[in-house]
């Protein structure tokens, strides 16, 4: 046998029968062989287990210790046990590997045992908790294939056939083309970068359409990537499922937002068991509202605090006279009405309803839930009609005193008409004759007039009025009306034009004197001694026109009724009402005002505008 071969058998025999333990290591480092006294020492099984089954990735080396091994210099240490590694040479000088020798001859005493001993209670640890993670963990090399499975769930679909296989070409699953690109690029961006990353992605199934998974890769200093795959397929569906629910959740809420909002209502709960616990300084919550949109209650949502403030002091029934009656008389459900004041200080009429929702032990209520229901107006609409009936009424009445009035109106003139014309067939006497001729003449005016206003006010209300605009010499028209009414008032009475502006004005020239006369005729009735005066002015953009008198004035609860259909005032004079509410039709409808002052025994003056510029 030559020497080489004999060498050879040596050192192998040397390496396998170290009694000390020892280990071969490629030049990266990486593990190939342990000897049988390194095995039975550290209870290995596996060389992937061995605790140093990479010298350049571990962290029992220090990075400077790892710097002199790749230089080529032997390596010693006694900690945590005594050992030395030695690189191995080519005939070019190149390291090929590495050998380890342990040099502790004490290997196997108390502190060497122990430490044994928590070395495998570790990794016992270790592999529990492995086996605990819902995920399968498998190692992958810069090769990108499955060097160790580390562990397996077999929701995963990972099986021990997919070791030594490219992660782009694992069993089980069927991967569509794009997923295993999709894996494999980003194990392999994970490898250059050092970045942890994660990938979500989904696969056709066998027992499902579709199944989800979830794929976390942790590198390891370029060399290997540790992927962490979780099937999380019930998941993914729990949360579409809650999607769906949160999305009829919120769309219930929506609808029963408006149609609380829409509907001015507010819901609310109480609770008896808080409401005994309130130590009256700090609330506890016993009263509150949900969806509210009145902004009393959003102000003050702990009402229970400021209830005596806000109730109306008339009202004897509240939240609490409610929540008592259902509480004592063990009712379903009740209501009550109150006012509460509001953010302006007026108050506003609520209806509150209870329902009694959860019992106590002893069987009494101890949560009431409810809705608080703005009906102001509902309360402000049965006022309004019955405002409307009464003014119903009254208009009816103003009716029935009007038709009294116009008969009344009516028959006199004709009956002075009908008389004197008898007389006047039967007179021989001249002067008697012309005496009745003008009380005839007189009363027809009377009833012709009569029947003038009630035209005229049937007109106005149906809106049939026409109007002829012309250009009107202001001045000579005030002096026609003075002339039309100077013999009309009593002789005791003096009637005063006051001197008017040399305009000329673009009016309705007979609606304009029809108001004036009214005026004045009214001014004539009511003024016994004195004087009446009237006029007109300019003021900005109008023609301001009055009518004041001496009479017997107007009391001032009255006048905001004045130019009312068929008002009359105490002390009947006669005529059916309707003048001034002409007066003021006719005014308003050639774009003016018209208003009234008096003091009852001084007189009275009133005033209407009409535009400079219709």
């Amino acid at each position: 046998m030559d020497e080489i071969s004999v060498k050879q058998i040596l050192l192998s025999d040397f390496f396998t029968y170290y009694p000390a333990g020892g280990a071969l290591y490629d030049e990266s480092g990486a593990l190939l062989e342990m000897n049988r006294t390194l095995c039975e020492k550290f209870g290995v099984e596996d060389q992937h287990d061995f605790i140093l089954n990479n010298l350049f990735d571990t962290d029992y080396l220090t990075d400077l210790q790892k710097n002199h091994l790749k230089n080529g210099s032997v390596l010693a240490d006694n900690h945590p046990i005594g050992y030395t590694i030695i690189p191995g040479f080519d005939t070019e000088g190149n390291i090929i590997g590495y050998t380890l020798l342990l040099t502790d001859n004490h290997f196997a005493d108390p502190d060497m045992i122990r430490y044994d001993k928590k070395m495998r209670e570790l990794k016992y640890i270790s592999d529990k908790v492995v086996q605990s993670v819902p995920d399968t963990i498998i190692l992958i090399n810069d090769r990108l294939v499955v060097e160790r499975i580390i562990t397996y769930a077999s929701e995963t679909c990972i099986t021990p056939a997919a070791l030594n296989r490219r992660i782009d070409d694992l069993p089980g699953f069927i991967y569509p083309d794009p997923v295993k690109r999709r894996v494999a690029s980003m194990v392999q961006k994970s490898l250059d970068t050092s970045e942890v990353l994660n990938i979500e992605f989904s696969i056709p199934g066998h027992n499902a359409p579709i199944v989800h998974f979830k794929l976390r890769l942790v590198p390891i200093r370029h060399k290997y990537v540790v992927a962490y795959i979780r099937n999380v397929s019930d998941i993914v569906e729990k949360e579409k499922e809650n999607r769906s629910l949160t999305h009829q959740l919120s769309e219930s809420r929506s609808m029963m937002e408006l149609a609380l909002h829409n509907s001015h209502i507010a819901t609310y709960s109480f609770n008896f068991e808080l409401f005994r616990a309130c130590d009256k300084e700090h609330c506890n919550h016993c009263f509150q509202f949900y969806g509210v949109n009145n902004h009393l209650l959003e102000r003050n949502r702990y009402i229970c605090r400021s209830l005596s403030v806000l109730r109306h002091p008339e009202d004897r029934q509240d939240f609490f006279l409610l929540f008592n009656e259902i509480r004592d008389k063990d009712l379903e459900e009740y209501s009550v009405n109150f006012r509460l004041k509001s953010d302006d200080g007026n108050y506003r009429s609520y209806e509150v309803i209870g329902k009694a929702f959860e019992k106590d032990k002893e069987g009494k209520t101890n949560l009431i839930v409810g809705c608080v229901i703005d009906n102001q107006k509902h309360v402000e609409y049965e006022e309004s009609l019955i405002k409307a009936k009464e003014k119903a009424e009254n208009a009816d009445l103003l009716k029935s005193t009007f038709l009294a009035n116009v008969t009344h109106e009516i028959r006199t003139p004709l009956n002075a008409i009908v008389g004197f014309s008898d007389l006047l067939s039967q007179e021989e006497d001249p002067e008697l004759r012309e005496s009745y001729t003008n009380l005839i003449k007189a009363n027809n005016e009377l009833l012709l007039n009569l029947v003038n206003d009630v035209l005229d006010i049937s007109k106005i209300e149906s809106d049939m009025l026409t109007f002829n605009y012309a250009d009107n010499h202001l001045p000579s028209v005030m002096h026609d009306i003075y002339k039309t009414m100077q013999f009309r008032v009593p002789e005791s009475v003096t009637l005063v034009l006051d001197p008017c502006p040399e305009i000329t004005l673009n009016m309705d020239k007979n609606r304009m004197m029809q108001v004036l006369i009214n005026l004045l005729t009214n001014a004539a009735k009511y003024t016994e001694t004195g004087s009446i005066r009237f006029g007109c002015g300019i003021r900005e953009d109008f023609v301001h026109f009055y009518v004041t008198d001496t009479g017997s004035g107007i009391p001032e609860s009255e006048l905001g009724n004045i130019f009312g259909r068929f008002v009359q005032l105490k002390g009947y004079k006669q005529g059916i009402g309707l003048g001034l509410a002409i007066c003021k039709g006719l005014v308003t409808k050639m774009g003016g005002t018209i208003s009234a002052t008096s003091k009852v025994g001084k007189g009275s003056t009133f005033n209407f505008t009409l535009p400079l510029h219709p």
